[in-house]
């Protein structure tokens, strides 16, 4: 996608996600792109502001546990498959996915559920719930550790840099 992108795009592509080390980032911009959103590695670092039990999830989970719902927010996005979410499903239910494709419903519908869902991830990423719902990408595969943030910027750096650069 980023090489059809950058090809038929007169504005700087920027690519998000799949990014937990330099080699993901080096393949990326050898596609064209002109940088790229990281987040998922930047979760499990000790100066997020969120849960002890939400960073050591990205270190334990794997990206096979990785899965798409629309069922929080109304829009499609990437969470953990903690036990809850399976409990409570992945996908809207009819009246859900009728609120979604009604012209007259949908844009308070996706307002209402937006901010219901962005409470919901609030509330799991600082506080101990049952009701996990840990927002991650598949980039969570090479995260190891818990570390800081200037571990996480010089790993994914490290082949960028030459003999006798300083970090």
């Amino acid at each position: 996608l980023i090489p059809l992108l950058v090809k038929n795009c007169s504005i700087p592509v920027i690519s998000a996600g799949g990014v937990s080390g330099g080699k993901q980032l080096k393949n990326i911009l050898e596609l064209g792109a002109c940088g790229v959103s990281i987040g998922t590695p930047f979760i499990a670092t000790h100066e997020a502001d969120v849960s002890l039990d939400y960073k050591q999830a990205i270190v334990d989970y794997g990206a096979k546990d990785i899965v798409v719902t629309d069922r929080i927010s109304g829009s499609k996005c990437t969470i953990i498959n903690t036990p809850y979410v399976q409990k409570i499903g992945l996908k809207a239910n009819k009246l859900e996915r009728f609120l979604f494709r009604n012209k007259w419903f949908k844009k308070y519908f996706k307002m209402f559920r937006w901010f219901r869902g962005t409470q919901m991830f609030k509330k799991s990423a600082l506080e101990a719930t049952y009701k996990t719902v840990w927002c991650a990408g598949p980039s969570l595969e090479g995260v190891h550790s818990i570390r800081h943030v200037s571990q996480v910027v010089a790993d994914i750096l490290k082949p960028f840099m030459t003999e006798g650069d300083s970090q």
